[in-house]
């Protein structure tokens, strides 16, 4: 079954998405000088967008079966990983200086794919309480990537420097590297426990649901983003190429 909400939601943050990349696009390639999309309000709507297709990504994975086949529940998130490796060749490639690695498709797969081997665990704790842990979680290391503990401006305290010199794979984790640039970068720590949020969100609305379905209110939405939503992938790989040969005939 499919929740038209959930499409609507995953297409209009596609939508939002192609706007701020088509915006990034003119500030950063094409030289326009916009103070406001560098400053505060450029970087809430690119929250806005991120944290959208996080929530709803752990949503949906709230939404699988019992007794489905690790497997099967993998298959998805080896697709989307797949993906995110496909655009950090590309862009090294192609776009050395506009690099992407451990953009949020990467990040997406490997969650998709822990969140498979661990929902056994995981439907173990009341949703609610996972959702609660989930979130304290994310508020606390939501600095983690700039050397300290703590939620935006609010800083707890910081962490040793060494943890930020370990390489790669400690970039991965969320201790970011000091000579390590990507133009996209989520790193799992802290932003899985923002996917997990979603998941914990969406078991919490089955919870409440003696028909192991969701409510009804998600079986309605918009179609325009509805078909959007439906081919998130796709339109994800494809839209930044459209936009540049776009803006290049154009401008």
């Amino acid at each position: 079954m499919r929740y038209q909400l959930l499409d609507t939601l995953r297409g209009f943050s596609l939508v939002s998405m192609i706007l701020f990349h088509a915006c990034w696009d003119l500030v950063y390639l094409f030289g326009y000088d916009w103070p406001w999309y560098k400053g505060t309000p450029g970087y809430l709507w690119q929250q806005s967008i991120c944290w959208m297709f996080i929530l709803i990504s752990g949503f949906c994975m709230g939404l699988k079966q019992e007794g489905r086949a690790l497997w099967s529940d993998c298959k998805r998130g080896l697709v989307v990983l797949a993906a995110g490796i496909l655009i950090t060749i590309a862009t090294l490639l192609f776009s050395p200086q506009t690099k992407i690695i451990f953009g949020v498709l990467f990040f997406l797969g490997v969650s998709m794919i822990l969140t498979a081997m661990l929902r056994p665990a995981f439907r173990k704790i009341p949703p609610f309480i996972g959702m609660l842990c989930a979130g304290v979680l994310f508020f606390v290391l939501r600095n983690i990537n700039d050397g300290n503990l703590g939620f935006e401006t609010i800083v707890l305290f910081p962490l040793p420097n060494f943890l930020y010199e370990q390489g790669l794979l400690a970039t991965f984790f969320g201790f970011q590297d000091k000579n390590f640039f990507s133009t996209d970068y989520f790193s799992l720590i802290p932003w899985y426990f923002l996917f997990l949020v979603g998941y914990f969100l969406c078991r919490c609305f089955l919870e409440k649901n003696s028909s192991a379905a969701l409510p009804e209110f998600f079986k309605k939405g918009i179609s325009v983003f509805e078909i959007i939503g439906q081919h998130s992938l796709p339109v994800y790989l494809l839209h930044q190429p459209v936009i540049l040969l776009l803006l290049s005939f154009i401008l």
